[in-house]
């Protein structure tokens, strides 16, 4: 099996923490403005929360196929 290269990974943990920022300053501007788009606020939060989670684990997930022991 061929193995995924180096950078996806880490281009996938950026987009998810990149996505996880979106989501909390999204959080923080509907929280203000008493406004809700398309969630509400401690959503915003909980998707934010997952995407990092993500980030972490695409992190993790490369350092492991590098051979570097993660626990």
């Amino acid at each position: 099996m061929k193995r995924v290269p180096t950078t996806l990974y880490f281009w996938v943990s950026r987009l998810a923490g990149f996505v996880g920022i979106v989501c909390m300053v999204i959080a923080v501007v509907t929280s203000v403005t008493n406004h809700k788009l398309a969630a509400e606020p401690a959503e915003w939060v909980q998707i934010a929360i997952a995407a990092f989670i993500f980030a972490i684990w695409a992190v993790l997930y490369e350092l492991r196929d590098q051979g570097i022991k993660t626990r």
